[in-house]
């Protein structure tokens, strides 16, 4: 018959009291690791509450500014209006752009049209109806009534840059008068009398007046005339007569 083995009794509990000092161990070490780090948060809070109560922003009252140094008061004067310069200043200085700019409006200048009538004044940005189109819209020149035919002139001396038959306003010539001042001549005749890059005098004649601005058609032979400053649209009649 067989015999059955036994094992030892203290080796069994050597191995008992092992894996307890093993599973007390890995306790330990978990609390003791939760533990350093609800302190490490307790303490992070603490420093961010403190750090929070002492941050302040110091502005100096206006009223202490300059208190003590003396010499200087507490408001300076305004300045108003422009420093007059001296005389030997106003001898010496250049010229501003303001005033380049101003000898062109100084400049002599004439209608393109002699004594004719305009029968469209400038709108000045408000929208009036065009008895052509039907709708409303800005008229950006003035329109001034001459029989087809009658000539042209340059309302100052000038280059020619454009001489083309737009889609709208027909024959139009551009010449550029300089600090930037443009003149726009159209619904002329087909007979211009000037090219680009041509340089003119005040009152040479461009051209004649025709009835070839389709956007205008419907009004009697006239010269739609335009000027721009600085790209923007003027009142004609008020630049050749400033």
């Amino acid at each position: 018959m067989k015999k059955v083995r036994f094992t030892n009794g203290v080796q069994g509990k050597g191995f008992a009291a092992a894996l307890v000092l093993s599973i007390a161990a890995v306790g330990i070490s978990s609390y003791a690791a939760y533990s350093g780090a609800v302190k490490s948060a307790e303490k992070t809070k603490e420093l961010a509450e403190e750090y929070e109560d002492n941050v302040f922003i110091y502005t100096e009252p206006a009223e202490t500014v300059n208190a003590e140094q003396t010499g200087i008061p507490k408001e300076a004067p305004a300045i108003t209006g422009e420093v007059p310069l001296t005389a030997e200043e106003e001898e010496t200085a250049e010229p501003t752009l303001a005033d380049e700019a101003g000898l062109i409006f100084k400049s002599p200048k004439t209608m393109p049209i002699a004594d004719a009538e305009v029968i469209n004044p400038y709108s000045a940005g408000e929208l009036v109806k065009s008895e052509t189109l039907g709708v409303w819209k800005t008229h950006d020149g003035v329109d001034i009534a001459a029989p087809v035919g009658t000539a042209v002139a340059a309302m100052m001396k000038g280059k020619v840059t454009d001489v083309s038959n737009d889609p709208l306003w027909g024959i139009s010539v551009v010449i550029d008068h300089g600090d930037g001042v443009v003149g726009h001549y159209s619904s002329l005749a087909e007979s211009v009398a000037v090219k680009v890059g041509q340089e003119v005098s005040m009152g040479e004649i461009i051209g004649q007046v025709g009835n070839t601005a389709d956007v205008e058609c419907k009004l009697e032979p006239h010269l739609h005339f335009g000027v721009t400053v600085s790209g923007a649209w003027t009142d004609p009649i008020a630049f050749v007569e400033s």
